[in-house]
């Protein structure tokens, strides 16, 4: 199936409720932005991202942002995916930290009370992602397949040094132990790895010229 990005004011089709957005600029190393598009009962879109340290938001849907449908998503889990979305809005009030560090290990209660609250624990948009698909048996990367950068790490020295992220010292001396130490994972390597996953890991070597796919299509989406 080919890879096609949905502008911001297609609807859904009927049967699906949920998908992955993105949006930021264009070219190989331009910063992009990704999270869940929902529909709810009444057919309205939101947007569930994080947007910055204990800065998880629920957004309406702009023309800012693309779509990409989810081709293995599965009714009973979109369902899951919705209520846990929407139901750590509510139990964390936002406050979901940012990290530039992923981790194999468990990160929510069932309520979707956070469990790893370490000063180094959390997330960015595209990690947050991909640990929600996790969590509901949609393990997409094989992450041990990343490969560590010196531009990847350029990149985590200069976010988390950023002011409006607004780490606490705490977490920010807990952030510059690991830079890297951890790969960076795109906001487009999540929605392509969303488009090819069946039920087998991907490993980098797939999900990176996936990624590539995606910014073409909202250059696409642009012209």
């Amino acid at each position: 199936m080919k890879l096609e990005l949905k502008k911001y004011d297609v609807d859904l089709p009927d049967d699906v409720n949920l998908a992955l957005a993105i949006t930021g600029q264009l070219g190989d190393e331009g910063q992009r932005h990704t999270g869940f598009v929902v529909r709810d009962f009444i057919g309205d879109y939101w947007l569930f991202h994080l947007c910055s340290n204990n800065m998880y938001v629920k957004s309406p849907l702009t023309s800012r942002y693309n779509y990409l449908l989810i081709p293995s998503l599965q009714p009973e889990t979109e369902s899951a995916l919705i209520t846990f979305l929407a139901g750590l809005y509510d139990v964390t009030g936002g406050q979901i930290p940012y990290s530039i560090g992923w981790d194999d290990k468990q990160y929510f209660e069932l309520d979707g009370t956070m469990v790893a609250t370490d000063p180094g624990d959390g997330f960015t948009c595209a990690t947050f992602v991909l640990e929600s698909f996790k969590r509901y048996g949609m393990d997409m990367v094989a992450r041990e397949t990343w490969p560590l950068s010196p531009e990847g790490a350029v990149w985590q020295a200069e976010i988390i040094s950023n002011a409006d992220l607004r780490l606490s010292s705490e977490q920010f001396l807990a952030q510059v132990e690991k830079v890297g130490k951890y790969p960076r994972f795109h906001p487009e390597h999540a929605l392509g790895a969303a488009h090819h996953f069946t039920n087998f890991r991907l490993p980098h070597s797939a999900v990176y010229p996936a990624g590539q796919e995606v910014v073409s299509e909202m250059s696409r989406l642009r012209a």
